[in-house]
């Protein structure tokens, strides 16, 4: 497993959750809704206005894959007086406690 780690840092604190749900309408969030993407978190610093987002993809090549439409897509959500940075990594241990179903 990989994930893609985009950092955007800038956007007014105040506006933290407008900042946040203008990148979850564009984003692509959905299972099945990109190719080999297998999660995505997203992270907020409502101090700064930081959003990070992290995405899981099934390995190397299916997050490579993404790369033309991830670029063209944080593009498109970085904000006035944003920045965004991306690294990439290999996913060493994942651990998320699971939701319950009977609930």
């Amino acid at each position: 497993m990989h994930a893609r780690v985009t950092r955007y840092e800038g956007a007014a604190p105040e506006a933290i959750e407008e900042t946040l749900q203008t990148k979850k309408r564009v984003l692509p969030t959905e299972f099945g809704q990109t190719e080999g993407m297998k999660g995505v978190v997203f992270l907020t610093d409502p101090k700064t206005g930081t959003v990070i987002v992290i995405s899981l993809w099934a390995g190397e090549d299916a997050m490579a894959a993404s790369e033309d439409e991830a670029t063209r897509v944080r593009e498109e959500v970085t904000g006035s007086g944003e920045t965004a940075t991306v690294e990439r990594f290999e996913v060493s241990l994942l651990e998320v406690e699971q939701a319950d179903a009977g609930r």
